[in-house]
């Protein structure tokens, strides 16, 4: 026997095993004159009825379409609920795509044109790329910002495309990781929303994308208040897992379905091609400063409150938080009057570990989930302080009375403050602190909390006497005592 007629003769048996479908074979034999079948000649015996059966196997086989690319409701080998994985454990990270401006037009009513991303994320080395935009509509009209901001481990350029300047930033290695974590963690919301929700997704049809056959997967939410809704549509590869595309639809009462992303382009653990990070300014842009003259970023320094009168002068500030696994919250806060003649230092003195929190200016008592209606109150108990170029920073740690709501962590918290001042100053102050980073482990503590206390210290050292055992001892002493 020919090595051709036996060939021939194992597609007549695989041919058996398949269910002869008129369709699918047309549909699967319309595919030939596109696909390069492995050395195989196939048009030679297409004129038996099984032959050709078999010829269909093959391309399926040889392809890697599998039956499901004509059977949407077929399940496939990876699903909707394996992406957080899949996304979570990459290393490397490339997302390009359009965001659009959904409901806003142009004032003579034309669409706003979609703006370009590009975004990168290098963690295993502390790079990233990354691509905001920004709407601003008023009486003259209608503008969008892009600006991107890219570091390189040890310097972040900011480039603004609207306005063409760039200004650099000098970082700290803590600043370096914490920066691509959370760009990537953004990334991952953008992309996944409501990550409770997507065993709720739907298969509703499959797509053909460079080769790759993808099913589609969609959802619609819609908010129980507003009636605002939006749909999530993901295409996933069932043999992979791989996410090919991914869009996010909007829609207001009873409007019309409008696109406000589409991540056309996402790759994972790729070979990062050379530039991506590169420091170099574009032709055209001015240049606000240099590498030499770069402004060192300073940990948490980007927002927070002020107020001035007569007599005080006050700034207050919520640095940086974490979630510890068992829901309580530890976060780093800042506050001081200015006009004070009382030196800071006298607040911190005596204070214990699991006590009291220091009676500073603004003292952040308390912590309620953002977003919500909860009657939900975490209560605030010192654990340190460190000191950092004249500033002294309270870390506390926040118990909730109840089981914290799963929205916590991506919505963060508002703050409950009090003023320790007479008179109080007849003003009111919004702060909020973000909890993107979920501690779960020692080693978790040691690498996150630990090197954060050391970033906001003097000396570059954490206090000696805080541990992960004992911060989640004490939040379990004061849950036990509540109870």
């Amino acid at each position: 026997m020919t090595s051709h007629e036996n060939i021939e003769k194992k597609l007549e048996e695989l041919a058996q095993s398949i269910t002869p479908n008129g369709t699918l074979v047309e549909k699967v034999m319309s595919r030939i004159d596109t696909k390069h079948i492995a050395e195989l000649s196939i048009r030679r015996f297409i004129t038996n009825p099984f032959i050709k059966l078999s010829a269909a196997a093959v391309i399926i086989i040889t392809t890697g379409i599998g039956i499901y690319y004509f059977t949407c409701g077929t399940t496939p080998a990876f699903g909707i609920t394996d992406l957080p994985e899949l996304f979570e454990q990459a290393k490397v990270i490339h997302i390009q795509g359009w965001n659009y401006f959904a409901g806003h037009r142009m004032p003579d009513g034309a669409e706003i044109p979609p703006a370009e991303i590009d975004n990168w994320i290098d963690l295993e080395n502390g790079r990233s790329r990354y691509t905001g935009t920004g709407l601003s509509i008023d009486k003259n009209g209608v503008s969008v910002t892009t600006a991107e901001t890219i570091s390189d481990g040890q310097y972040q350029i900011c480039l603004n495309h609207t306005e063409r300047h760039a200004t650099f930033f000098r970082i700290s290695d803590y600043q370096r990781m914490l920066n691509a974590y959370l760009i990537s963690k953004l990334m991952y919301g953008q992309i996944f929303g409501e990550i409770e929700q997507l065993q709720n997704f739907e298969k509703v049809g499959y797509e053909q994308i460079d080769e790759v056959v993808y099913d589609i997967w969609q959802r619609d939410t819609i908010h129980a208040v507003t009636e605002h809704a939006n749909r999530f549509k993901f295409w996933i590869s069932p043999n992979s897992g791989k996410l090919g595309r991914v869009q996010v639809w909007s829609k207001e009462n009873d409007g019309q379905w409008e696109l406000d992303n589409d991540y056309c382009d996402i790759e994972y653990n790729v070979v990062i091609p050379d530039g991506i990070f590169s420091m170099d300014i574009p032709q055209g842009y001015t240049s606000k400063n240099t590498k030499e003259t770069a402004i060192a970023s300073e940990l948490g320094g980007g927002g927070g409150v002020g107020y001035s009168d007569d007599q005080y002068d006050l700034r207050a500030n919520t640095l940086i938080g974490f979630m510890m696994g068992d829901g309580s919250v530890i976060a780093a806060w800042h506050s001081v009057n200015n006009k004070s003649q009382t030196p800071q230092e006298e607040f911190f003195k005596g204070l214990e570990f699991g006590g009291p929190l220091p009676k500073l200016p603004v003292e952040v008592y308390g912590l309620k989930p953002a977003g919500l209606s909860s009657d939900i109150t975490y209560t605030g108990y010192h654990l340190t302080y460190t000191q950092k170029a004249g500033k002294f920073i309270e870390w506390s740690l926040y118990v909730p009375d109840r089981t914290p709501p799963a929205s916590a962590r991506k919505l963060g918290y508002d703050v409950l403050y009090r003023f320790n001042l007479d008179p109080e100053p007849k003003t009111t102050i919004g702060l909020t602190v973000d909890c993107n980073l979920l501690i779960e482990s020692a080693k978790d503590f040691e690498k996150w909390v630990l090197e954060a206390m050391a970033e906001l210290s003097d000396d570059g050292k954490a206090p000696a006497d805080v541990s992960y055992e004992r911060v989640l001892q004490l939040a379990e002493r004061i849950k036990s005592k509540n109870n």
